[in-house]
């Protein structure tokens, strides 16, 4: 039987990188480019994995899908996997982001597919929104388009009102895990995002520690 989940998953690789002054998706971690890292753990549990942004150069890692608009931010990576999605649910996940485990990935996925029909869009919670982390259902398309047609970047904003009356829902990490939970310390590091030379030094520092 295929372990696979009825999700799209999207790696969100659309960055200028301008803080970094380099190109974030191809920096290694551990020897390995972010953009690697990131396709092969949304294919552990996805069906179809593929990065948005306006990035051809990445397209040997996974298939490209081009965003329509260019000041727009994660909004418009999100809005671009949202048109292209073939499942009923699209996930989300930004491509500097290399420390958060597959395995909470795959553990959220697993909960919002099996939610119910009323659930349309779930982002992660960890100590505080990880927007950029996130789920919807494919038939929000039209409505999340809408709102940024109006203007609104804030993307929990955005979430609330491409909802129209279903449920979009926080999900705080630590109860994906229950009593077996990492600890907010553990959690925090799982979520350091990489913005500079310094961030990049500091996440490689701290996966060789969790390795040992």
């Amino acid at each position: 039987m295929s372990d696979r989940l009825p999700v799209h998953g999207f790696v969100l690789a659309g960055g200028k990188s301008s803080r970094m002054g380099t190109d974030k998706a191809m920096l290694p971690v551990g020897g390995v480019p972010m953009v690697q890292i990131a396709v092969e753990k949304l294919r552990s549990f996805c069906s179809a994995v593929s990065i948005a942004g306006n990035r051809d150069d990445l397209a040997s890692f996974a298939p490209v899908v081009h965003e329509r608009r260019l000041e727009a931010g994660p909004a418009a990576g999100i809005e671009a996997g949202l048109r292209v999605a073939r499942e009923s649910w699209a996930m989300f996940v930004p491509v500097d982001v290399p420390l958060v485990p597959a395995e909470l990935l795959r553990r959220w996925a697993v909960q919002v597919v099996s939610a119910g029909e009323q659930l349309v869009v779930s982002h992660l919670r960890a100590q505080e929104d990880q927007a950029t982390f996130c789920m919807l259902r494919a038939e929000v398309a039209a409505g999340f388009t809408e709102v940024l047609n109006d203007g609104e970047r804030k993307l929990t904003r955005i979430f609330d009102r491409a909802a129209a009356g279903g449920l979009h829902v926080a999900q705080d990490v630590s109860a994906l895990y229950g009593d077996d939970s990492p600890g907010d310390e553990e959690i925090s590091r799982w979520f350091m995002n990489v913005n500079t030379a310094e961030d990049l030094v500091q996440v490689g520092r701290t996966q060789v520690s969790r390795e040992r």
